[in-house]
């Protein structure tokens, strides 16, 4: 056994003691270390936005109708203007009362609009004998209700008459737009109509409130009389079978107790 001095016994214990003081200093700090949160990287900021560059002529953004519609068809002007009054033609007191159930959509109103109507209006309004009163029977769908709502907004300005021409003059089709809210407003404009009380009545919710009342009238009156389709005509509160010419005249004759011929009748106007 080797025999080592005391004082260097003493200097080993004392670098010894150090060091142990040292691995326990680092000891007791690692796990202060391993809570400490790690240091957040701050992301980059976000690269500038280039501003779109200008589009090309023509290539605009632009929500508008994809099919264009033809210029609205001015109607040639009636001669009836003295003895209209809403939707009525004739003298109020007029021995017979006539309906004529229509949808402004309705490829056969139209046709009747042209072909008999005049007929009728030159033989037995202007005579005295008819009274003749439109009734709006909207089912073709969404168009065929606003058109009922601004021929009423129309009735309100003693314009129905020449309202209802101007309808049938730029009939398109059913719900393709001809009867859309831009092309009434136009048609609105043609007729002659005050436009800030027009265009008010056409306001979606006045406009639904008026249209429950056409439709509940119309309803309530096509149930009365067996109505089912247009055009639809009905002479002192008989449905006619059918509403040609010749069938009126005798409905007319019919109820004035009248026999005999038919009244003389005028060439049909043609159909637009």
């Amino acid at each position: 056994m080797t025999h080592r001095p005391a004082s260097l016994l003493r200097l080993r214990g004392r670098r010894g003691a150090a060091l142990i003081a040292g691995l326990l200093i680092v000891i007791v700090s690692l796990p202060a270390a391993a809570q400490s949160p790690s240091p957040v990287a701050t992301p980059p900021a976000p690269a500038a936005t280039a501003a779109p560059a200008s589009a090309a002529p023509g290539r605009e953004l632009t929500f508008g109708p994809l099919v264009t519609l033809p210029p609205v068809v001015v109607a040639p002007a009636r001669d009836t203007a003295a003895i209209e009054d809403g939707y009525s033609i004739g003298a109020p007191g007029a021995p017979v009362q006539m309906e004529v159930w229509e949808d402004f959509q309705c490829p056969y109103c139209a046709r009747w609009t042209y072909q008999v109507e005049p007929l009728v209006l030159e033989n037995l309004v202007k005579t005295g004998l008819v009274r003749l009163t439109f009734r709006p029977m909207a089912f073709l769908g969404e168009e065929s209700r606003w058109a009922a709502v601004a021929a009423d907004l129309a009735a309100e300005q003693d314009r129905f008459w020449p309202f209802h021409d101007l309808l049938f003059a730029n009939q398109l089709g059913e719900n393709v737009g001809g009867f859309g809210l831009d092309r009434l407003l136009t048609v609105g404009e043609a007729a002659g109509l005050d436009m800030e009380a027009y265009r008010a009545g056409l306001a979606l919710d006045a406009a639904r409130e008026r249209f429950a009342r056409i439709e509940a009238a119309s309803a309530e009156g096509a149930r009365a009389l067996g109505i089912t389709g247009t055009p639809s005509v009905v002479v002192n509160g008989r449905l006619l079978e059918s509403p040609d010419f010749e069938s009126i005249v005798a409905a007319v004759q019919v109820a004035v107790g009248v026999a005999g011929s038919p009244a003389p009748s005028a060439a049909p106007s043609p159909a637009p």
